[in-house]
């Protein structure tokens, strides 16, 4: 049985609700009745006063849920326009000299020496689906190294981070454990920085992460056809499709190398004491706190051919994708609710 003061409060709350912002017809028409009636409440009425009270709660804890997520997803798309100003920044005021250090989003079983190429797959706790690893030729790391980027982080599966008692072969174990201070967003950092990477100096054969859902999503505009020659054509040249690489057809695919990397801390991008370099490392929320929270940046390398890269006359910043792959445009579906947020 409620108390006379439990009832008193309980009909003050009652009283402030507007029954037109109650939205299940039945609880509405009972709670204008209860409003519109003279005297006190039975003890009928005051349990239906407490259900319209829990509805309305309910209703405004879902309605400020989604009012969070979507200010999530409008800070990441102002951080995406943040680091493709910084990047391309960076650039201009260094000479025409790209950022290094980024995180190549590979993990591989060791560090390899000096002279043998880094092999390697997708880091387990990726957040990104749209990206498979392809070798990098001498003649494109040679571009990218006069464009300024000349090494990337990788993740050394044997390696302990410091005062770890779990080890690197399991990135979810490790960053789960609370017996150690690694975190997601900085597991390309060294053991020494709590971290699962080393700092590599790019070599001919070692691995980077293509994207592979298309031209399209990054720029809007779908990849050109080829032209070739035909002397039997008139005019002499046709438009041959061109076949873009989907992670699986690497032997046969035409189009844009579209290199994509980690925006981690790693990379001098954010060194505030290097000429351009931004003052903070972004992170993107909309992942789990075991997933690889970082923004991503994808560079053209190159163009497909007979199953390798070939080399494009300079580096260029494509797009800035989130954590989850995802484009600006469609990170703003998730702002104005026409997308679902992760």
């Amino acid at each position: 049985m409620f108390s006379k003061a439990k009832i008193a409060q309980l009909k003050a709350k009652f009283s402030s609700v507007n029954t037109n912002d109650i939205t299940d017809s039945g609880l509405r028409a009972k709670a204008a009745k209860l409003k519109a009636k003279q005297g006190g409440f039975t003890l009928l009425e005051l349990l239906v006063v407490v259900a319209i009270l829990a509805a309305i709660a309910g209703t405004a804890t879902i309605a400020l849920q989604d009012t969070d997520a979507r200010a999530s997803a409008a800070a990441h798309v102002a951080m995406m326009d943040e680091l493709n100003k910084g990047i391309r920044t960076f650039r201009v005021l260094n000479k025409n000299t790209l950022p290094t250090g980024f995180d190549s989003l590979i993990q591989a079983a060791a560090s390899p020496a000096a002279g043998t190429p880094i092999v390697g797959t997708l880091i387990s706790i990726a957040a990104i689906e749209d990206v498979e690893p392809v070798a990098l030729p001498a003649a494109t790391v040679e571009v990218m190294a006069a464009g300024g980027i000349t090494s990337m982080q990788y993740i050394d599966s044997s390696l302990t981070p410091a005062d770890s008692p779990v080890d690197c072969s399991d990135l979810t174990a490790v960053v789960a454990s609370r017996a150690n201070a690694v975190v997601a967003g900085n597991i390309f950092m060294s053991p020494a920085a709590n971290g699962c990477g080393v700092a590599r100096t790019l070599e001919a054969g070692d691995m980077a992460m293509m994207w592979t859902a298309g031209q399209e999503r990054l720029v809007g505009q779908p990849a050109p056809n080829l032209v070739e020659a035909d002397p039997t054509a008139t005019p002499p040249v046709v438009a041959v499709p061109t076949i873009e690489f989907d992670g699986t057809n690497l032997a046969t695919a035409t189009g844009s190398a579209f290199m994509t990397v980690g925006l981690g801390p790693a990379s001098n991008l954010f060194n505030a004491n290097d000429l351009g370099g931004l003052t903070s490392v972004p992170v993107y929320r909309h992942v789990s706190g075991t997933e690889y929270g970082r923004f991503m940046a994808i560079f053209n390398v190159g163009t497909f051919a007979s199953g390798a890269i070939v080399a494009t006359d300079q580096v260029s910043l494509v797009s800035i994708v989130d954590g989850a792959g995802d484009t600006k445009e469609e990170e703003l579906g998730e702002w104005d609710g026409t997308r679902n947020t992760i």
